[in-house]
């Protein structure tokens, strides 16, 4: 079913591979929950990751402590604070920092208010001892302000080192004065102490000194081991004499003009017996001099010929002659100029000493830079042989040679640059300790040593380097990507030294060689085997813990347990167990920062044998994230075995594992079969045919035939009067907002509704009321009207102004008198000369109908003459439908609009009013609303009565039923938009509620079942909703009025109609938007209840209290206003802010769950907020603009764009000058991770910001368009844009569910602004790949992949390439980018730009390349549900 990778039976833990993310490892964690409990010192071998246990530390440190207390980390060297500032800058960016030096001129800071302004808003400060010391004993800063003081290299804390003083002068005396406000210490170090076999009493005083205990992982020492890869060693013996011959001339010059020094030429002799000639008595110092022989000019001379005579042993006479020339040749260059060197130097002391050395023997010739090889020494020789022989056909070689001497690190460097075995096979750098020169005056004999490059460690790192020359500053601490290659040019003068050398060889299979002479002139044999011992201990003794490890894990150790799940009969084993563990982990999600396998820990108990731990991803809630083992165990193996085993039955004990022992998914509802409608839905389904409502209207009017119901019918026109009708039916029709009727283009008709008493009519009120129904309705609808039938479900009733209905004598005057037609001579004839009140007029041999307007007679005629009269009329139209408005303007819709002159003679009226006859032919229109509105409140009253709608809320139901199909402008989008985002809103918080301890994976894959259109096509069909959606357009073409008999009639079952899937789902989201408009989150959730009853749904009052009652809290989480500022809420869960700032990759102290639940949770509640405002706007905006600006203002760039630009300011103050400077504080810099890969995407991404900032912000302010192509430039990883989406959900769970909190985070990340304006100046938001598509009309649209030849033209292979292609042709030329989607859209949106000017199109084929037809995956962002 599954293969895990590395979770065979025997798998033992392995060193991390290279790609591997980052992951704090079981023994670092145990050295920082030692710290935490007590002052430690940690003794971990260089390469071990003491940083990342310093880092961690710090951190959890800095979350409890009081606000105003900071952290300390003291280095030995500058080049090491500066080191560890980056590193600790680049993990815990979000807290202000000092690095203070003594290149900072800090003992100018002379005054109190100095360092408080250079302390201010500060957390970390990293400096030397030395500093600190001198601001402790100066009283300008307290022990007591201190949370946390860090020893890097802690075996420095001896005798009179200012590490020791620091402690003994500050801290030991607040220790004896019980004082509770004194820091805590960690110690780090690769030994603490000098020697290996170190006494009780050395290690004891070590620990005095720092008032902590050493220690050492002990339960995951072998794990220690493991990751710590060990060099082999190796030593080589040299000669150390030179035979005579090879003595340098320039050499025994320069000694023998040392040894016949006159003292009496000496400027400082000089100017002493000048001063006595003028009275002085300088007698005392005088005889000083003669006796010492330390003039300045003689120290420089006798130090001169030391370090010439060290070099001439050690690499050569040609090495030493190089030295001299170039220190000598210094010193002439600098004697002419100004030189900061020579500052201190007097005029004198320059000429006399360039006088001695101009005599000394150099070479007329010319200098070759090969004469440095003429004569080296074997030594030299050796190391040429030694680098050459393992750099050779290795590329990925990388070494570092440790040189005692500074001057030979300079000749080395020359050596190694001009020799023909390594110029080409060796990159070289060098590298070297801060000089003391600043206190003293310069030496002559440092001329020639090289200037420290503070680049070389980036150079070497890079790759750019693959040799650096150094002296032991590169021992302790300093950064030194791990190297194939370790020489010790001298051996090492102590354990120190050996263990910290060794330590820079950590790759794989890498060496470590120790020059050693082949004699021991210069130490005792006793002295030197002694340490030399000490040194194999050391190695070996590691060498033996690995071999042990390995030896154990080989002995035969076998095991029986069994569980086994009683309803299925699955079975779990030790055997199986860490396969289930790490499938179980694999489904948890995985990324490019998150290492989501088990972690275990092995603890050796006191008897020897082997207990295990495991810890699982964090994403684990932590009531199942650890389990231990059962037993002890000899082997490691077992030991793993026995808590997998344990651990995965805890989980199937939770419920996160089914009864097959499986991850735990949802269970299939059983409508899935029933209707076959999976989730990934199908096109079309089969639906019931929209419900008729008039059977029921029939089977009342038969079960009380005398009972009838009546609706008063007003309708009006702009300059006409109301037409007033009473609309009886059997039924009592809901009340109806007022209908607007579209007469034609420019004319409107509006029909009031007003509900009046019920009443009994008799059989012959009936029958007169049937024909006066049948009469108006055949004067303009003849063809409609059967005329064999008259029993209509609903009859038409005149009635007076206030809606009362004729009595019986009067309605037969009525019918009477409205009956039949009459000739316009007949009307004139009796007087009635207003043509606005005749009827219907018709033409002989014409069928059409025309509404008289008014009578046109000639002026000279005393009485109308028939002949010469002519009737001015307007045509009526032949349509049938009002519902909808009048588009376009064609001659057809002139002639129902255009006055026209019909001669009198000709014409015959209608005997019945015509505004009766407009009645008529509006009924169908109107009658059609009655039917809607009884299907929706059929509805109502029956599927969703549990929601107690009240009638008046029956239009914005009839909307949630309506299908764009039906209705062009009234129909369900809108709501179906609101009502996703409550469901999903709805859902993630049951979900979140429901399920405490499940993962975000599988609360996202069950959200994506519940709300998925298949699950809501099912629950559709299984309520019977179908039968409620309106899909057909009413065209009034077909129509006919119903009658009783006739739809009592028996008919065949309907035949079931084949509807789209999406739009049976979409009914379900309109009619929870629609509950939500009515009556908000109550009701909506009500509807869901109603509508989904599968799901055992969590009130939404009940899912908050859960939330906020399960919410880890830790009253020890301090330190975090900065970011409430920056979030505009202030937590009173503090615990919740970090867990939404705390990613999956992070393994540390203070810590709950990653925020991926939080992250889960806050991403419905932006999209709520988002739609719910676009909803409500002013004016109404189409669903279409609502899904476009929906996308723009929730999608993972604009997010991320949006958290980097709101800033909060905090002050520093500039070491340098001491004037404040202003930091900016962003959200990014507060997310806790335990990934550099997380670190470094993160990086490129704040550059990438940095870069299209200025153009996104402007393009936001100003552009019509919403600036898709510029946000696509930044392409940021996801985790920065869940930032906001976890603090969204973490403000949520804090607040208890309120939303205007949650707004107010996102109005201050400056949304609500920028959604604002797009919606005040009407900004498009169309995606340019859906714009492009628009554009393209019927043509195909294709993203094609420019490779293989081309990409070999064009550069570089990581840069994305891709060219647009519409209908076949190239539009807007290739476009570059650093992944598929982000370029897609920038060539959408160049193309598009093309095609809109109508030019630019190439018309040519384009060959080869991959092809990508347009889909919706817009930049990654879904455009529409």
């Amino acid at each position: 079913m599954y293969s895990p990778e590395g979770s065979s039976p025997g798998a033992t833990v392995i060193a991390a591979s290279q790609n591997e993310p980052f992951r704090l490892r079981s023994y670092q964690a145990e050295m920082v929950e030692e710290s935490m409990k007590s002052n430690i010192i940690v003794v971990m071998d260089t390469g071990s990751g003491k940083t990342h246990i310093a880092i961690e530390r710090t951190r959890a440190e800095l979350e409890t402590c009081h606000p105003h207390k900071l952290v300390w980390f003291l280095a030995p060297t500058v080049a090491l604070c500066e080191q560890q500032y980056e590193v600790f800058q680049s993990n815990l960016p979000g807290f202000g920092y000092q690095i203070l030096c003594g290149r900072n001129d800090i003992n100018l800071w002379t005054k109190q208010s100095d360092w408080d302004a250079v302390l201010h808003n500060v957390r970390i400060v990293l400096s030397t001892h030395q500093v600190l010391l001198d601001a402790l004993t100066h009283g300008f800063f307290k022990m007591s302000k201190l949370a946390l003081l860090i020893f890097d290299e802690a075996h420095h804390c001896t005798l009179k080192h200012a590490a020791h003083r620091i402690m003994s002068d500050f801290y030991m005396p607040q220790v004896e004065t019980g004082c509770s406000e004194l820091p805590k210490i960690l110690g780090l170090s690769a030994s603490p102490v000098m020697k290996a076999k170190a006494t009780t009493q050395d290690l004891q005083q070590i620990e005095q000194n720092l008032s902590a205990t050493v220690k050492t992982p002990k339960l995951h020492h072998s794990e220690l081991v493991r990751h710590v890869h060990r060099p082999e060693l190796f030593q080589i013996d040299y000669p150390s004499e030179l035979p005579d011959n090879e003595r340098s001339h320039l050499l025994l010059a320069l000694k023998q003009a040392y040894i016949s020094y006159d003292l009496m030429t000496d400027p400082d002799v000089i100017k002493l017996l000048k001063q006595q000639q003028s009275g002085y008595d300088v007698s005392k110092q005088l005889q000083k001099l003669w006796v010492s022989q330390k003039t300045y000019c003689n120290k420089q001379l006798k130090t001169l010929v030391s370090k010439a005579e060290a070099m001439a042993e050690e690499l050569g006479t040609s090495a030493t002659e190089w030295f001299l020339q170039q220190c000598i040749a210094q010193f002439e260059k600098t004697t002419r100029v100004s030189d900061q060197q020579l500052l201190d130097w007097s005029g004198d002391e320059k000429l006399h000493l360039l006088n001695i050395l101009r005599r000394l023997p150099f070479p007329n010739t010319s200098h070759s830079p090969s004469d440095i090889l003429a004569n080296i020494s074997r030594k030299v020789e050796i190391l040429v042989n030694t680098l050459v022989a393992e750099a050779t056909d290795n590329p990925g070689f990388t070494g570092l040679v440790f040189i005692e001497q500074r001057v030979w690190v300079a000749a080395l460097a020359e050596i190694l640059s001009v020799h023909p075995r390594t110029r080409d096979l060796l990159r070289i750098g060098t590298f070297l300790g801060s000089s003391q020169f600043d206190k003293r005056k310069s030496n002559i004999s440092s001329f020639a040593e090289p200037r420290n490059q503070q680049s070389t460690l980036e150079e070497f790192r890079a790759g750019n380097l693959n040799l650096i020359l150094a002296t032991s500053v590169l021992e302790e601490g300093i950064d030194v990507s791990s190297c194939h290659l370790v020489v010790c040019f001298e051996r090492p003068t102590n354990l120190k030294s050996f263990i910290q050398r060794r330590g820079r060889a950590r790759k794989q299979q890498s060496k470590y060689f120790i020059f050693t002479p082949d004699t021991e002139a210069a130490r005792s044999p006793e002295s030197w085997q002694s340490l030399e011992a000490q040194m194999r201990e050391a190695y070996e003794n590691d060498l033996r813990h690995a071999k042990a490890a390995e030896e154990r894990e080989e002995i035969d150790e076998d095991g029986q347990r069994h569980f086994r799940v009683l309803s299925t009969g699955a079975l779990l084993t030790l055997d199986n167990a860490s396969q289930h563990l790490h499938h179980f982990c694999a489904l948890l999600g995985s990324g490019a920062y998150i290492n989501t396998r088990p972690q275990f820990e092995f603890i050796k108990t006191a008897s020897g044998l082997t207990t295990a731990k495991v810890m699982l991803p964090i994403s684990v809630d932590p009531t199942v994230r650890t389990a231990k083992s059962l037993e002890s165990w000899r082997t490691e193996r077992m030991a793993q075995k026995d808590v997998a085993f344990e651990a995965y039955k805890s989980l199937h004990l939770a419920g996160l594992v089914n009864e097959n022992l499986l991850p735990a998914r949802e269970e299939a509802d059983n409508q899935a079969s029933q209707f076959q409608i999976p989730d990934n839905r199908p096109s079309f389904v089969p639906v019931s045919p929209t419900l008729d409502p008039w059977p029921m209207v029939a089977q009342h009017y038969q079960d009380n035939p005398h009972v009838w119901f009546r609706t008063l019918l007003e309708v009006s026109a702009p300059g006409e009067g109301p037409i007033r009708m009473v609309l009886l039916t059997p039924i009592s029709m809901a009340a109806m907002p007022e209908t607007l009727l579209y007469w034609n283009k420019t004319m409107r008709y509006t029909v009031e509704y007003s509900l009046l008493p019920g009443t009994n009519l008799s059989d012959d009120e009936i029958q007169i009321l049937r024909s006066i129904t049948c009469r108006i309705l055949q004067s303009v609808l003849p063809g409609h009207v059967a005329k064999d039938k008259d029993d209509f479900l609903w009859l038409l009733a005149p009635c007076d102004p206030l809606g009362c209905i004729m009595n019986i004598a009067q309605l037969r005057e009525w019918d009477a008198s409205n009956t039949g037609y009459r000739s316009v001579s007949e009307i004139l004839t009796q007087g009635d000369h207003d043509a606005a009140n005749w009827g219907i007029i018709t033409q002989q041999g014409d069928l059409r109908k025309y509404m008289p307007k008014a009578l046109r007679v000639p002026q000279n005629q005393v009485s109308p003459g028939l002949r010469e009269a002519q009737v001015y009329a307007v045509r009526l139209p032949k349509r049938k439908d009002f519902l909808h408005p009048v588009y376009g303007i064609t001659n057809e819709n002139d002639a129902y609009t255009r006055v026209e002159t019909l001669p009198a003679s000709q014409c015959i009226v209608d005997n019945l009013p015509t505004p009766y006859s407009i009645l008529a032919l509006l009924l169908p229109s109107i009658l059609h609303r009655f039917e809607v509105c009884m299907v929706a409140d059929i509805l109502r009253t029956t599927h969703l009565k549990p929601l107690s709608f009240e009638g008046s809320n029956l239009p914005i139901i009839e909307t949630a039923l309506t299908a764009s199909s039906a209705d062009d402008e009234n129909n369900y989008q809108r709501l179906e938009f609101l009502g996703d985002c409550i469901l999903k809103f709805i859902a993630s918080l049951h979900l979140m509620a429901d399920n405490l301890i499940q993962s975000e994976s599988f609360l996202t894959g069950k959200k994506g079942r519940i709300i998925s259109n298949g699950f809501l096509a099912r629950a559709n069909l299984a309520a019977g909703i179908d039968q409620f959606i309106i899909t057909k357009r009413f065209t009034g073409a077909k129509w006919k009025p119903r009658y009783v008999e006739q739809t009592l009639a028996d008919k065949p079952p309907p035949v079931k109609l084949q509807k789209s899937s999406k739009l049976v789902a979409d009914i379900i989201e309109s009619l929870i938007g629609a509950s939500y408009v009515i009556g908000g989150f109550p009701k909506a959730f009500i509807c869901v209840q109603t509508l989904l009853p599968l799901e055992n749904w969590t009130p939404i009052p009940d899912a908050n209290r859960i939330l906020h009652d399960i919410a880890p809290t830790q009253c020890t989480i301090m330190n975090l206003d900065v970011v409430e500022e920056l979030i505009g809420h202030t937590f009173t869960k503090k615990a919740l802010l970090l867990e939404a700032l705390t990613h999956a990759s992070f393994i540390g102290i203070n810590v709950h769950c990653s925020y991926e639940r939080l992250e889960f949770l806050g991403d419905a509640v932006l999209d709520y907020i988002v739609s719910r405002r676009l909803y409500a706007h002013k004016p109404k905006i189409s669903h279409r603009q609502m899904h476009a600006v929906r996308t723009a203002m929730v999608n993972a760039s604009f997010l991320t764009y949006s958290m980097l630009e709101t800033e909060v300011p905090e002050v520093l103050t500039n070491k340098a000058t001491l004037q404040p400077e202003t930091h900016l504080r962003t959200l990014w810099q507060f997310l806790r991770s335990s990934s550099p890969q997380l670190i470094a995407s993160r990086d490129v991404a704040l550059a990438q910001h940095a870069d299209a900032r200025t153009q996104i912000a402007a393009a936001l302010a100003k552009d019509a368009r919403y600036p898709w192509h510029v946000l696509s430039l930044t392409d940021p990883p996801k985790f920065l844009s869940d930032i906001v989406e976890s603090i969204m959900g973490a403000i949520y769970v804090d607040s208890h569910g309120d939303i205007p909190a949650c707004e107010a985070f996102f109005r201050r990340l400056g949304i609500f602004s920028a959604l604002d304006r797009i919606l005040r100046d009407s900004v498009d938001c169309l995606h340019p790949k859906e714009r492009l598509g628009h554009l393209a009309v019927e043509k195909g649209v294709e993203y094609v992949r420019i490779t293989d030849e081309q990409e070999n033209v064009l550069g570089d292979k990581n840069v994305y390439r891709c060219q647009v292609r519409v209908g076949g042709q190239d539009v807007g030329g290739v476009v570059e980018g650093l992944k598929r989607l982000n370029t897609e859209t920038i060539a959408a949106w160049r193309a598009s730009g093309v095609l809109e000017e109508g030019g630019g199109v190439v018309m040519e084929e384009s060959e080869g390349g991959e092809v990508f037809h347009d889909a919706d995956e817009y930049g990654g962002a879904i455009l529409e549900d």
